[in-house]
């Protein structure tokens, strides 16, 4: 299938140019390279294909009988990555513990990659189970770390867009479905397009992901800090004789001063206003209000939305009360309103707009 061959060698070039583009690309420095050199492999692993097309005994053969180990990469890189994109932390020399997976599959298949003319795979009984196991393992694990991220991110920031990192999510269930597809061809082989299907995935996540990532806004300076354990938490809060002063400071600032209408609030910045610490600040609202901080000001803000839908005088649209409300996106907006009110923001105008007047109204 000539037209296989072409399609592998454009996404081998597409990853390549990515690498180079990544590694250069200074914010978010440290998951930008872990991503680089997952795209070099990838790189490999479809340049390889591609050479294999051609000549089914090419002297490459060595480096394309190791290639085959390489998936068992693909879900410790998206690990590592995610790990380091959510963290900003550097790659550290205990991280290789994450390789052991590829270490001993390729190990067990030296004589065989050293010489696949005359030797044979070994250890391959349980091949694609053991790699789709080992590998949606890790996928799990990064998920994992994105969670925990947003969750920290839910409580230090109101607006959230291009910081939830949810291209990400989606990347890595496009990771599974990878992972599905080269099972169940395992389970039921389809002749003459095993590797075809997988690749053409691949092809096309690579092209996703290395796009998505270099248009990923710099992290470090909204990175959210580790909240305290919930015991030490609740047992500052519990003695603290601080909390009925930072509740009637935090309503003060709400209800007086609309501290919630400013766009880029940040925990922080509202606890510099109260005059109290940040940990303090955010267990109050998660404790007593029982409310993430982005919950919390958006309760504020879908209060004043409601007043400025109900007021006849007031001409804006929908959109334009959003931002007047402090949301930065459409989407945010509708879904903060559809949360609190389980409607959404164009259905709760037109229920207004059919309701009878009042009573001596004119």
């Amino acid at each position: 299938m000539p037209w296989l061959s072409h399609l592998f060698a454009i996404g081998a070039a597409q990853a390549l140019v990515l690498a180079f583009a990544l590694w250069r690309k200074s914010a978010n420095g440290p998951s930008n390279r872990v991503l680089a050199v997952w795209m070099l492999l990838l790189m490999l692993d479809l340049a390889m294909r591609v050479v294999q097309f051609h000549d089914p005994l090419t002297p490459w053969l060595p480096l394309h009988t190791l290639v085959q180990f390489f998936p068992f990469l693909h879900g410790s890189f998206f690990y590592l990555y995610v790990r380091t994109l959510c963290r900003q932390q550097a790659i550290r020399w205990t991280d290789g513990v994450h390789l052991l997976g590829f270490l001993y599959m390729a190990g067990v298949n030296i004589p065989w990659i050293l010489d696949p003319w005359r030797q044979g795979p070994r250890g391959f009984a349980y091949f694609e189970l053991t790699l789709f196991t080992y590998s949606v393992s890790y996928v799990l694990a990064g998920l994992w770390v994105i969670r925990n991220y947003r969750r920290r991110l839910a409580q230090q920031l109101a607006n959230t867009e291009g910081l939830d990192l949810l291209w990400l999510t989606v990347m890595a269930y496009f990771q599974v479905v990878i992972w599905l597809i080269a099972v169940l061809q395992w389970l039921a082989p389809w002749t003459g397009l095993n590797v075809a299907m997988i690749y053409l995935a691949v092809a096309t996540w690579i092209s996703v992901m290395g796009y998505l990532a270099l248009a990923q806004r710099h992290l470090s300076e909204w990175l959210p800090i580790e909240p305290p354990s919930d015991e030490t938490a609740d047992a500052k809060l519990e003695s603290d004789p601080r909390v009925p002063a930072v509740t009637a400071k935090l309503a003060e600032l709400m209800q007086q001063q609309q501290l919630y209408l400013e766009p880029g609030l940040s925990i922080a910045q509202v606890a510099k206003k109260s005059g109290y610490p940040i940990y303090l600040v955010s267990q109050v609202i998660n404790q007593t209000q029982q409310q993430t901080f982005r919950e919390y000001i958006n309760h504020h803000r879908i209060q004043t939305a409601q007043q400025m839908m109900r007021d006849p005088n007031n001409a804006m649209n929908i959109l334009e009360i959003a931002y007047a409300c402090g949301f930065t996106a459409k989407s945010t907006f509708n879904s903060a309103f559809k949360q609190q009110l389980h409607m959404t923001p164009s259905q709760f105008k037109s229920k207004l707009a059919t309701k009878p007047p009042a009573a001596g109204a004119e």
